[in-house]
């Protein structure tokens, strides 16, 4: 059985395939602009404050970690991890909120890049 189609049936299927044709893809009809694109390497960069501090047994102290991030990436949270290196050094929160432990010494806080595991910084705390 035949079927007949009017020009209003196909005008849309046809329009489609001349633009189509016409545009061909992005890659071949325009070039990239890589002028505006920044070409260098991103690297990732971590600082924490303070860097030392000395404080009483049991007292508090917030540290703050700065990133910096890829160019059009950003995070929901800051991807860093905090540690106190030494057991019984202490404690110290998701947040950065150090805690110093009941015995005098010396101790470090630790925090690390979660996107990038080998960019770290160290603060040094001295516990009287």
């Amino acid at each position: 059985m035949l079927r007949s189609f009017s020009f209003l049936t196909l005008a849309p299927a046809l329009a489609f395939a001349a633009l189509t044709i016409a545009c061909g893809t992005p890659e071949t009809t325009v070039p990239p602009n890589t002028a505006a694109k920044n070409t260098e390497p991103f690297t990732p960069v971590l600082s924490l404050r303070p860097r030392a501090i000395s404080l009483s047994v049991g007292a508090t102290q917030v540290f703050q970690a700065e990133i910096n991030y890829p160019e059009g990436v950003r995070y929901l949270r800051q991807p860093v991890k905090w540690e106190v290196v030494e057991v019984g050094g202490g404690t110290i929160s998701g947040s950065g909120l150090y805690t110093a432990p009941t015995a005098a010494g010396v101790y470090h806080v630790k925090v690390t890049r979660e996107d990038f595991p080998e960019v770290t910084a160290t603060a040094t705390v001295t516990v009287k």
